[in-house]
């Protein structure tokens, strides 16, 4: 059940966001936000380069253990896709900051 959940959340970040990165490259800032939009454009590409560095180590984790553990070939299949699934993340979270860095010049 966790890595349904995982998976799910996963596939909504990878597209969720790039459609936020196109938002903070037109000028948005959350309305929550104190401060002004280079601060929170700052905030946002640490926020992505979190999710780089989440997706690399969770998805090279769950590669690692679905080949070095000696489980059914069931939940070996499923820890690959998730793995996929979070290398996936990393790369779209990498392309939206790239995104973000190319409008703030």
């Amino acid at each position: 059940m966790l890595e349904l959940l995982a998976f799910v959340c996963g596939v909504v970040l990878i597209v969720w966001m790039p459609i936020e990165a196109g938002r903070v490259v037109r000028g948005w800032v959350r309305p929550r936000h104190r401060g002004t939009p280079e601060e929170f454009r700052r905030n946002h590409r640490r926020q992505q380069t979190l999710f780089i560095w989440l997706g690399i180590v969770l998805g090279l984790a769950n590669i690692a253990l679905a080949l070095v553990l000696d489980e059914d070939r069931a939940r070996s299949v499923v820890k690959l896709a998730l793995g996929a699934v979070w290398i996936g993340v990393g790369i779209s979270a990498w392309f939206a900051r790239r995104r973000v860095d190319a409008a703030a010049r």
